[in-house]
């Protein structure tokens, strides 16, 4: 028996053990626009806009930065845009980010394996796109931005992709035997970060061909530590996977307590365990080194309950959306599971609009930071506050807002989306071999 036409463990999940399909495909295509969720763009959207906020404070050049990557030396306005994006933003976009991101992956595994797509083929094209995404993001290191996360999370699907059929018990295990490197590591951002351009002897990282060489350096690091920053991800990804197996967004009516209780105890304990290490990065008080860390630990563990915070609120807003469709324009629900459009307002559909384009949409942000914020363009980010590279922030997601909006209303993917899609998918799958049930 060949690989493409591997059988499903008997451990696999439930959802992927389905009656087969009248005729197998090869594997199944993208998914279409009409097939996809709200409340996972939504939330990718709005995640997007604490991506730009988070980053940007790496562009800073000249200043003495604290915990949090934050000038120990800020402005009155610094520190207002210091402490909320220390409440709101840090080590939660990321978390948040990361567990739609196996969300989405497990929608792929279960739409595959709906559509009667071999166990073996479904795994072949989820490993194959993990790897374009590392491609990706090993090119966004070298030509735009050094701390991209592009390439985690290709080595990321990769480990979703080997652990396609395994048990719920099986994840949790792992997950939780993981956290440690995921504690481990968050207790570094409560640090003291000093200058983020300094370089190495002989690369300036304020010219552009010493950046350029200095980004493929700290791509030979990325490479090297992109299994372990993965494993820090992988606990998020349990989570993620283990909520898309249950699809409680795709049933968001049912899981409607779910949601509630993970917005009414996520953000409340998200924005209490932010709180110390916030008021020592706008330098309210200076615990000593081995304080920030046990600090920057709990900026972010409490960081994952934000996220799940914000992920519930996104469901708990789209199952009153989709409770109000029903009501306004008829039934868009067969039992609990969403079959129809959920009415939104046009800022709903921007958002969404830019979770559809994701992957376009943070390079995006890249290709306009660079020229506004690197010290050998325009050089706004040399001597910077947080408040100005944060205004810069938020205009560079509108402008990708924009861009989303202007695709969307063409009926056009983003070009990142596309081109992934065509190098995972090719260009068009071969049915395979008629294959009768019974």
């Amino acid at each position: 028996m060949s690989p493409a036409s591997e059988p499903l463990p008997s451990s696999a999940p439930p959802e992927l053990r389905v009656d087969p399909a009248p005729v197998a495909v090869a594997y199944s295509g993208p998914t279409r626009s009409e097939e996809r969720l709200l409340a996972p763009d939504l939330a990718r959207g709005l995640a997007l806009l604490g991506i730009a906020l988070a980053n940007c404070v790496y562009y800073i050049g000249g200043r003495d930065l604290g915990p949090l990557a934050r000038p120990v030396d800020g402005t009155a306005g610094d520190r207002v845009v210091d402490v909320l994006v220390g409440l709101l933003v840090d080590n939660r976009a990321f978390p948040l980010f990361t567990i739609l991101f196996a969300y989405g992956f497990t929608v792929m595994i279960r739409r595959q394996a709906a559509r009667g797509v071999p166990y073996g083929r479904a795994r072949s094209l989820l490993l194959r796109r993990s790897l374009w995404l590392a491609v990706f993001g090993a090119a966004h290191v070298v030509l735009l931005f050094e701390g991209d996360i592009l390439l985690s999370y290709g080595c990321l699907g990769i480990v979703l992709a080997l652990l396609f059929a395994a048990r719920d018990t099986t994840l949790t295990v792992l997950g939780w035997s993981l956290a440690v490197v995921f504690v481990v590591t968050a207790g570094f951002d409560g640090l003291p970060q000093g200058s983020l351009d300094a370089g190495l002897p002989g690369l300036d990282p304020g010219t552009f061909l010493g950046a350029l060489l200095w980004r493929v350096v700290a791509l030979l690091a990325l490479v090297l530590g992109a299994p372990f920053v993965a494993a820090t991800f992988v606990p998020l990804a349990v989570i993620g996977t283990l909520l898309g197996r249950r699809q409680v967004l795709e049933r968001p009516v049912e899981n409607l307590g779910l949601f509630r209780r993970l917005t009414l105890v996520g953000l409340p304990a998200g924005v209490l365990g932010a709180v110390p290490l916030v008021l020592a990065a706008v330098q309210v008080w200076q615990p000593p080194w081995w304080a920030l860390y046990l600090l920057g630990i709990l900026h972010g563990v409490s960081g994952v309950a934000g996220a799940l915070g914000f992920f519930g609120a996104v469901g708990w807003f789209v199952a009153n959306r989709t409770r109000a469709s029903s009501a306004a324009t008829g039934p868009v629900v067969t039992g609990p599971v969403v079959t129809g459009p959920v009415v939104t307002g046009p800022v709903v559909r921007a958002l969404a609009a830019v979770g559809r384009r994701s992957l376009t949409c943070y390079l995006l942000q890249s290709v306009l930071f660079v020229p506004l914020l690197a010290p050998w363009a325009l050089g706004l980010g040399v001597g910077a506050g947080t408040l100005r590279v944060s205004l810069i922030a938020v205009g560079v997601w509108l402008v990708t807002v924009v861009v989303a909006v202007a695709l969307e209303r063409a009926g056009r993917d983003g070009p990142a989306e596309w081109l992934l899609r065509r190098l995972s998918y090719g260009r068009r799958p071969e049915p395979l071999p008629v294959r009768l049930s019974g």
